[in-house]
């Protein structure tokens, strides 16, 4: 299903562009890449932090700049080398780490999703633990399960600067309020589909995605398992114990897939998800399954929550966290910075400066509610509140091995156009046993 040797072929055609080009790819919300100059040498001086992260789009970009003007203000003599690539997800800057760890020049901090996908630099040892950055006060105040996935081997990894909730339906409002439909009447996905019908036979898109990076239809996959399927199912299907292609649960949920996309937009392949968010926005189409840092960019075009759109969870017991952390690469040129940055990043004051515009919520349980708009304290008292089922996010690199996500994104892909259920479980589990069970390191309990 993965051809190794073609991927790190083309992995290393992409890098040697890169380095003959003197720059990365970056910067627009579109993701059409924009110029970013890289510093080609850093400085060996302390007062340097050269940092990769992949916030390019709207709310995101303003979130993490906000962020770097509170470090600034805190630590003047340190000067920022932010390196932003775009590709919602870090699709694109993953690559381009790959390369800058190979050569043994990462940057002095990055980017990266709790969970699996910290997992190959710790294994190739290419990140150091932070232990010592964990003080008692954040041990007190980052939830537990939050905790356990930047942990491995026992040792801390990363700092969550965010919680993200991938399983939301954003709706536009005042088309709802057109159509005399009320949110509240949504509960359950058969809700959901009854509401697109009833857009659809009127003339309104139902659904607004955007796949052309391939992650949010697998993303829309994933709600759509969690909703049909139920948490117990999500839990099977994480820990690779769905292995019969006739499992009837499965051919439920890509069966529910498949009726989903019958309400999406017809140019879907040509868009990325912002512009699928930018579909809502304009009233083009009604919905669209997408993370809360849809949030975010919703209220950088000035639209106001709970007035011009709102928020459906579904499951709504359900918390389907996508944490986005930063990490010490072990051969750092700045690790004192990059200490400082992630002690910064770890406090309330960091994570209630960028939590506010990025749309997402503080990953510590302590940090006041007063900065957030109405759909954020609703999702910060869901993920404090003991009744609500907190999973991992297969999208977004936390729930299964990145082998098996690269495996998954080409089969939703592919099922988007084709639609043929049984091919695509049987596909799916072939990448089980193929790319998760041989990459398995953690067993998941969720229920």
């Amino acid at each position: 299903m993965r051809k190794a040797v073609y991927s790190l072929l083309l992995v290393s055609f992409l890098v040697f562009g890169v380095i003959a080009s003197g720059c990365i790819s970056g910067g627009t919300s579109t993701e059409t890449p924009a110029t970013v100059t890289v510093t080609k040498s850093v400085a060996p001086e302390q007062n340097v932090l050269e940092i990769y992260h992949w916030w390019t789009a709207g709310g995101e970009k303003q979130a993490i700049e906000a962020v770097f003007k509170k470090f600034k203000d805190k630590y003047p003599n340190i000067e920022i080398k932010a390196n932003p690539v775009s590709g919602g997800a870090g699709v694109n800057m993953k690559m381009v780490l790959q390369s800058l760890m190979l050569a043994g020049k990462p940057p002095d901090t990055f980017q990266v999703h709790a969970g699996y996908e910290m997992s190959p630099y710790i294994k190739a040892n290419q990140l150091t633990p932070i232990d010592d950055i964990w003080t008692d006060d954040m041990k007190k105040h980052y939830p537990q399960v939050i905790q356990q996935m930047v942990m491995f081997n026992g040792h801390y990894y990363a700092v969550p600067i965010n919680v993200h909730r991938a399983n939301v339906v954003w709706y536009n409002k005042h088309i709802f309020e057109k159509y005399g439909i009320d949110p509240n009447s949504i509960k359950s996905f058969d809700d959901l589909m009854r509401v697109a019908q009833e857009l659809k036979s009127k003339g309104v898109t139902p659904f607004a995605l955007g796949d052309r990076n391939k992650w949010p239809a697998t993303h829309a996959f994933e709600v759509v398992m969690l909703s049909v399927g139920g948490v117990q199912f999500y839990q099977d299907f994480i820990n690779g114990k769905i292995t019969d292609p006739n499992d009837p649960t499965l051919k439920k949920v890509l069966n529910a897939y498949a009726e989903y996309l019958n309400y999406v937009n017809s140019d879907h392949a040509a868009k990325t998800w912002d512009e699928a968010c930018g579909l809502v926005y304009k009233g083009d189409a009604a919905m669209t399954i997408m993370g809360d840092w849809a949030n975010g960019y919703f209220k950088a075009k000035g639209w106001k929550p709970d007035v011009d759109y709102g928020a459906i969870v579904l499951p709504s017991n359900v918390y389907d966290l996508v944490i986005d952390t930063f990490v010490l690469p072990a051969k750092a040129a700045h690790p004192d910075a990059a200490k400082k940055w992630l002690s910064f990043i770890g406090t309330v004051e960091a994570q209630n400066t960028f939590n506010p515009i990025k749309g997402s919520i503080p990953a510590r349980d302590d940090a006041p509610l007063d900065p957030y708009g109405p759909i954020q304290k609703e999702f910060i008292k869901d993920l404090r509140s003991s009744s609500t089922k907190l999973v991992p996010s297969i999208t977004h690199g936390s729930a299964v091995p990145p082998a098996f996500l690269s495996d998954l994104n080409d089969i939703i892909s592919t099922f988007v156009t084709n639609r043929n259920v049984d091919e695509t479980a049987k596909s799916i589990v072939n990448a089980v046993k193929q790319d998760l069970l041989p990459n398995k390191i953690k067993e998941w309990k969720l229920t």
